[in-house]
């Protein structure tokens, strides 16, 4: 194995150590709290993290007095409690002097209460009675918080905690020292986006589910799925028939995409159209001369209206007017502005362009 099976499994802990923690617990909660004082310069983070264990002894002093006579842990008390649920579905036998086989169904643990050890070692690393030990205890009539180990007692929390730092004055009242004042590492820019948080291990990356195994290839002899044989697949297999096609398929390239600048704008290029002209072949004729024809005489006829009392709104007559581009516009502007320069005028218009 790469590592040590008796730092991250609990089938080799050694006992009487009053812990089944396999996680980094105590320092994961300790770097989170120091996550914003590590980022300053030596001296400030020194005076960052003191001042944090201090208050935080205090705090933990304090709540450790709160509890009064309680002999041990709050936490572990209900721990215990929920112990006491789960124990009365375990049946108890009874084989010597404090010594009980506690079952259910086809499993069963051997209980000794007077080494305070049971079948499945979780007593003796913990230091909590587990299921199999509070059915015992309860078997008779006896409080599972006397079986608890002594590490989780009020009296050991409150002497853990007993010891205070004590205070300092500001840096601006310490007396300043002969020797040379530590300068901060000379500033160098890695490549790349700077890191903030800290590289995990591979362990704990597969406690929280986060890592893809996968197998590898290296080493593995691929056979064609045609003729089993070695050394080819099934696109270049020598006895694939014409008609089987292959499995591979070409990998297609995408054009790359010229970048265009931002402000300039590319000019299309359109070939002109040439249409012909039509060919009307010239017809003589003679001249005629214009005849004054004389219009028609219409005479109006009336219609009987057979709503005569209401009053018929009048329709608009529709008009159709000549709408002009803006270019043809622009352009006539122009030519007139032409014209009248080189006449000479400026306030007659000589020219209308229609």
């Amino acid at each position: 194995m790469e590592r040590d099976p008796k730092s991250w499994c609990r089938a080799f802990f050694e006992v009487d150590r009053a812990c089944d923690a396999y996680e980094n617990g105590i320092s994961e909660s300790f770097n989170s709290v120091i996550d914003l004082a590590r980022k300053r310069p030596l001296i400030t983070m020194l005076e960052e993290i003191r001042i944090y264990a201090m208050e935080r002894m205090y705090k933990m002093l304090q709540e450790g007095q709160s509890w009064g006579n309680l002999k041990i842990c709050p936490s572990i008390r209900l721990k215990i409690s929920k112990l006491k649920k789960q124990q009365r579905f375990w049946g108890v036998i009874p084989s010597g002097i404090q010594q009980y086989e506690v079952r259910i169904g086809n499993d069963g643990y051997a209980v000794d209460l007077n080494n305070n050890t049971c079948g499945c070692r979780s007593w003796q690393v913990s230091g909590i009675p587990c299921v199999h030990a509070v059915a015992a205890i309860s078997y008779l009539n006896r409080n599972a918080e006397d079986y608890v180990a002594p590490w989780f007692h009020t009296a050991m929390f409150l002497t853990c905690y007993n010891h205070t730092i004590n205070p300092l004055n500001g840096s601006s009242m310490w007396p300043e020292a002969p020797y040379m004042k530590p300068l901060p590492p000379q500033k160098r820019r890695l490549p790349g986006r700077p890191t903030l948080k800290r590289k995990k291990d591979q362990s704990e990356m597969e406690s929280k589910g986060k890592t893809r195994h996968t197998i590898s290839k290296a080493g593995s002899v691929n056979r064609c799925t045609i003729c089993r044989e070695r050394g080819h697949n099934r696109s270049t297999c020598p006895t694939r028939p014409a008609d089987v096609a292959s499995t591979s398929r070409p990998k297609n390239k995408k054009p790359k995409k010229c970048k265009k600048e931002k402000g300039k704008v590319e000019p299309v290029q359109v070939d002109p159209v040439q249409v012909p002209a039509p060919q009307v072949d010239p017809v003589q004729a003679d001249p005629v001369d214009p005849v004054d024809v004389p219009a028609p005489h219409v005479e109006p006829v009336q219609v009987d209206d057979p709503h005569p009392d209401v009053d018929v709104p009048a329709q608009p007559v529709a008009t159709r007017q000549r709408i002009r581009k803006y270019s043809e516009r622009i352009t006539k502007i122009g030519l007139r502005r032409k014209v009248l320069k080189k006449e000479g005028s400026t306030g007659h218009n000589p020219m209308v362009l229609e």
